[in-house]
C-alpha cells in the first residue's frame, strides 16, 4: 500500500468509491434500522459529528482542487476519506435507530477513524519533508520574511518592492562595516524574442531565467524580479571581487543555456548583460539608481550581443 500511495493516482474514481461506500451505508441503516421521530433528535450530537463531516469534505474539497498529485496528497486524502466516512456513519445513527442486535455499525463507526489518523499523520510527516525542502529553495527568494502579497505574479521570484524592504533591511542591520553586494541582471533583445515568438513564450523565458539563478546561487543570496525583463540579486556577506566572478559566471552560464521553445526543436540564444556593485549607498533607492546609472554605462561601451532568432 505505501509503494501504491506513493505513485500518482486519479483522484476521480476514489471520490466516486467514497460517495459509493457512503451510500452503501446509508441503505443498509435504512434497510435494518427506524428512523428517529424528531423529538429524539440530539441536536448537539448532529451539530458536532454533521458539521465534522462537512468540514472533511470540504477539506478533501480544496485538497484535491489545490495541491499537485503526489504521495502527501495521497496518504492525506486517504486519511481524510477514512475519517469523512466514519463521521458519515456516526452522524447517520443520529437520525437512524438500529435493533441491538446489529453491532455492524460499531465496526463501520470504529475501525475506518484509526486507519483515517494513521494514514492522515504518515500524510503530514511527509508534507513537513516537502515543507522543510521547499522553504530551504526558497531562501533565496525569501531571504529573512515571507510575504507572499509582495510575490511576481509570472515568476518564482519577489518583487522590486520586497527586494527593497530586504535591502533597506541589510543595510539597517549592517555591522562592523560588513561589505555587501547587488548584482543586477538585464536580458539582451528580449524584446526581439518577444516580437518573434509572441509574450508568452516570452514569459516561459522569464520563468526559466528565474529558476537557473535560483539553482546557481548560494542559500543566503535572495534574487527578485525588479521588472520587466531584469533581476535584482542580494549577495549578502560579499565581498566586491566575489560579487565579479558572481557576475561573469552567471553570464557565462545563461549563455551556455539552451531553452527551446514550444514546438521549435531550435534554441534561442539568450545572453544578459549583468553588472555589480557594493552597497555603500544610505538606502535601496540609490543602490538601485547606482545600479541603473552603471547598467546604461555598460549598454553604451560594451558591444550589444545579437540574440540569434531562427
Amino acid at each position: 500500500m505505501h509503494a501504491h500511495l506513493s505513485r500518482p493516482l486519479k483522484f476521480t474514481y476514489y471520490v466516486y468509491l467514497l460517495s459509493l461506500l457512503c451510500l452503501l451505508g446509508l441503505v443498509l441503516f435504512l434497510t435494518f434500522g427506524q428512523i428517529k421521530h424528531l423529538a429524539q433528535w440530539n441536536w448537539v450530537d448532529i451539530l458536532g459529528e454533521g458539521g465534522s463531516t462537512i468540514f472533511i469534505g470540504l477539506w478533501i474539497a480544496l485538497l484535491l482542487k489545490g495541491r499537485p498529485q503526489g504521495r502527501v496528497t495521497n496518504y492525506i486524502f486517504f486519511g481524510l476519506s477514512f475519517i469523512f466516512f466514519h463521521l458519515w456513519i456516526d452522524t447517520l445513527d443520529e437520525f437512524i435507530r438500529l435493533p441491538k442486535t446489529i453491532h455492524w455499525n460499531a465496526w463501520l463507526e470504529s475501525v475506518p477513524f484509526p486507519i483515517g489518523i494513521g494514514l492522515l499523520t504518515i500524510g503530514l510527516m511527509y508534507w513537513k519533508q516537502e515543507q522543510l525542502a521547499i522553504s530551504k529553495q526558497l531562501l533565496k527568494t525569501e531571504r529573512i520574511f515571507r510575504d507572499h502579497r509582495l510575490f511576481d505574479a509570472l515568476t518564482p521570484l519577489a518583487d522590486a518592492n520586497y527586494f527593497k524592504a530586504q535591502l533597506n533591511t541589510l543595510i539597517d542591520n549592517s555591522k562592523d562595516n560588513a561589505p555587501h553586494c547587488v548584482i543586477l541582471i538585464d536580458m539582451q533583445q528580449f524584446d526581439a524574442i518577444n516580437k518573434k515568438y509572441g509574450f508568452d513564450e516570452g514569459s516561459l523565458i522569464l520563468q526559466y531565467i528565474s529558476q537557473t539563478l535560483i539553482l546557481n546561487l548560494r542559500s543566503d543570496d535572495l534574487v527578485c524580479r525588479l521588472a520587466g525583463d531584469r533581476f535584482v540579486i542580494l549577495l549578502p556577506q560579499t565581498r566586491l571581487k566575489q560579487a565579479e566572478k558572481m557576475t561573469l559566471q552567471l553570464k557565462k552560464l545563461v549563455a551556455t543555456c539552451q531553452y527551446y521553445p514550444q514546438h521549435s526543436a531550435q534554441a534561442i540564444e539568450l545572453a544578459v548583460h549583468a553588472i555589480c556593485s557594493e552597497i555603500d549607498q544610505a538606502n535601496a533607492h540609490l543602490v538601485l539608481k547606482h545600479l541603473n546609472q552603471k547598467l546604461q554605462h555598460t549598454k553604451q561601451n560594451d558591444p550589444i550581443h545579437q540574440v540569434v532568432l531562427q
